[in-house]
């Protein structure tokens, strides 16, 4: 589409240059005849033009007549000409280039899974009044995992769930080998006795592997 613009430009623009040669060839031919004719009225000579028949310098079959011969010649003509031949081609082009543009579509965003697994590496908690905060390290495999999400629940001496928060992994840290951090505040954490941390992602829980040596719910006295 554009190299047919580009084409169709560049023949409108020899188009133009033509005329506006062609008309400034024109003025320059009026100018010298009057120039011509001036001079011979000035000497007391008539001036000579071609006969009968013939086309005379200002392009028609009859001699110009005396009032003519100081006539301005309209000079802006030709000028216009060579506007509009850089004018046109260069707005063709523009009009190309907007056309063949266009909205320009996003990539499709990849489809995100499950990870294909999720090792937990190291967890501990600290308390603070009445907050519990529990902090970990863990190891994600896989290619476009959707998010993680770090839950803690606490539970009372009688099992009770008593506290629940949650906070998503670190992902700065996925570009290391995979290896992610996380940190849980629970607030009301003062009757909390055991807590245990399991993982979720928008598409569902997520199984892990504990490889600290002992199991995931830990006690706090």
């Amino acid at each position: 589409m554009i190299t047919v613009l580009a084409i169709v430009a560049s023949l409108a623009a020899v188009g133009f240059a033509l005329l506006a040669w062609r008309q400034h060839s024109d003025a320059v031919r009026r100018s010298a005849a009057r120039v011509a004719a001036l001079a011979a009225a000035i000497d007391g000579h008539e001036p000579a033009f071609a006969g009968a028949g013939s086309l005379d310098a200002f392009g028609s079959a009859e001699p110009p007549m005396a009032g003519d011969l100081f006539v301005a010649a309209d000079t802006r003509a030709p000028r216009r000409w060579m506007i509009a031949a850089g004018i046109v081609p260069v707005a063709l082009i523009v009009a190309a280039l907007l056309v063949t543009r266009g909205p320009r579509s996003a990539p499709p965003a990849p489809t995100l899974h499950q990870p294909q697994s999720l090792e937990l590496l190291a967890m501990r908690h600290d308390t603070a009044g009445e907050t519990l905060t529990v902090t970990g390290r863990v190891r994600v495999r896989g290619r476009d995992t959707a998010p993680v999400t770090a839950v803690v629940t606490g539970r009372d001496d009688a099992g009770r769930i008593v506290a629940s928060a949650h906070a998503p992994l670190d992902d700065a840290g996925l570009d290391r080998g995979g290896e992610s951090s996380f940190q849980v505040t629970v607030p009301g954490g003062h009757d909390v006795r055991r807590y245990q941390v399991r993982f979720e992602t928008p598409l569902g829980p997520v199984a892990h592997i504990d490889r600290r040596g002992r199991p995931v719910a830990a006690a706090l006295r």
